[in-house]
């Protein structure tokens, strides 16, 4: 197996002859940054539920407990990662449109209610299980103006909990801080007209997405944000165009967000998603499709790698949302959950089915005792810090190098002997000068993985 050469080296300034050396050392190492990058790929579960049509949420705790709920009145609850599902609900006239759990026994589903969709007939917005899904039961104990349905649902801590809703309208924001015991609701009608989503980083900061209008044909895709638990609001975001609501978001990494721009427009075929780099002060629109697909669901592994649920398929970025391609699988994925721990990355998208995404390597190159699976490193451009993860297949003692251009090794981690295991590594770079540096993760002496890394300071 090859090895890749070492690029670090001191190069003499006053020589033209090695100047020269330096670009070239540059362009060689631009060439050979590792392919042990990580391929994602997207499969249906085919024990999934389905029920004819788009489903709207699931849930799941880690990667192997979840749930999911649809249009039909029905929950579902799998304890192997989606391989096998068990119905624990089945409500005729309900339309569950999302669910959320605080832990393996207690959770709640939001009802769409009644005047939107044909034949539902509940008025009841929200439910709660004690049980891990086994049995369920309207929740009562709301103060304020009782929602009409709810379309989306956050467990931000074992005691706050947001809840909101709906397309079509009216709006209303519901917040509990005692775990879903009781809960406060509060009108938004005068602020947006359409909630499709929300998301709070806090007990207090958060946003709401939606639209300006409850008629589609005028409605504008909006972005509202809160930082005292929806007291006051000020607008983030307002799409120039009609046909347009802001459908689902996502926020995987700090100070980056995303979100979809579900369009109805009749007479163009762009379509678009919207991103935030400053944690959701500001949004930037970039292009996604131009086949005239309806965007549903957005999931993202970290600030870089993310999906979207179209009609007739999937699409994947892997360059923070710059393009996009399909991946030919996933129809009308309605919802994306990434699940995150030290030894797995998967996601769960449901659409007609249930989809699920896991992570696998292309190629590996083994060096001495160890070898690296998986490499990655985030925020790409970075400024304060940098995340390096990665994955031993056999211990080694390491070592991580970071150096400029012109060979200039400027940080360099001291030998650690490291076990066989996905790991992460935070580094401070906010001492660095912005610019274009190469990372490096050596084993005496040879290069286990190498990437280009960015690094942009705030002005």
């Amino acid at each position: 197996m090859g090895t890749y050469l070492s690029f670090v080296a001191s190069f003499s300034k006053k020589d033209a002859c090695n100047m020269m050396k330096q670009v070239l050392a540059a362009v060689a190492v631009l060439l050979q940054i590792s392919s042990l990058s990580a391929q994602y790929n997207w499969q249906v579960l085919n024990q999934s539920p389905q029920n004819g049509q788009k489903q709207d949420d699931v849930f799941f705790l880690n990667p192997s407990l979840g749930w999911s709920v649809n249009g039909s009145g029905r929950i579902f609850k799998t304890t192997d990662g989606g391989q096998n599902w068990t119905k624990m609900l089945d409500k005729p006239g309900t339309y569950f449109r999302c669910i959320g759990f605080l832990d393996s026994l207690r959770g709640f589903a939001g009802n769409i209610g009644t005047n939107y969709f044909p034949n539902v007939s509940d008025t009841t917005p929200l439910y709660r299980t004690a049980d891990g899904g086994a049995s369920w039961e309207p929740v009562t104990a709301i103060s304020g103006e009782t929602p009409v349905g709810l379309c989306a649902i956050q467990v931000v801590s074992p005691q706050v909990i947001y809840a909101g809703g709906r397309v079509g309208g009216p709006t209303h924001l519901m917040k509990s801080t005692d775990g879903g015991a009781t809960w406060e609701s509060q009108n938004l009608s005068e602020h947006i007209a359409m909630l499709t989503d929300l998301y709070f980083s806090g007990p207090d900061t958060g946003f709401v997405f939606g639209g300006t209008d409850a008629n589609i044909q005028l409605a504008h895709a909006k972005i509202l944000r809160t930082t005292d638990g929806g007291a006051t609001w000020t607008t983030v975001y307002e799409s120039s165009r009609p046909f347009e609501i802001i459908w689902k978001a996502h926020f995987p990494a700090p100070g980056t967000a995303y979100a979809t721009l579900l369009s109805y427009a009749p007479n163009t075929l762009e379509r678009f998603v919207v991103k935030s780099t400053d944690g959701g002060l500001s949004w930037t629109e970039l292009p996604l499709v131009n086949n005239g697909s309806k965007s549903f669901g957005i999931g993202f592994l970290d600030a870089d790698t993310g999906w979207v649920g179209c009609e007739q398929s999937i699409y994947e970025t892997k360059n923070g949302g710059a393009t996009w391609s399909a991946k030919n699988v996933g129809q009308y994925v309605n919802k994306i959950r990434v699940i995150s721990t030290p030894e797995q990355k998967v996601a769960y998208g449901i659409g007609v089915r249930i989809y699920k995404m896991t992570e696998t390597v292309g190629t590996t190159s083994q060096v001495n005792a160890g070898y690296v699976r998986v490499f990655r490193a985030y925020p790409n451009p970075a400024s304060d810090s940098l995340t390096v993860e990665y994955h031993l297949e056999e211990p080694a003692t390491i070592t991580f190098r970071l150096t400029d251009t012109k060979g200039k090794v400027v940080f360099e981690t001291a030998p650690e002997e490291k076990k066989a295991f996905r790991q992460t590594e935070t580094f401070t770079t906010g001492q660095l000068l912005s610019g274009t540096y190469f990372l490096t993760v050596q084993t005496a002496g040879q290069i286990l993985a190498q990437t280009t890394i960015v690094i942009q300071q705030k002005p």
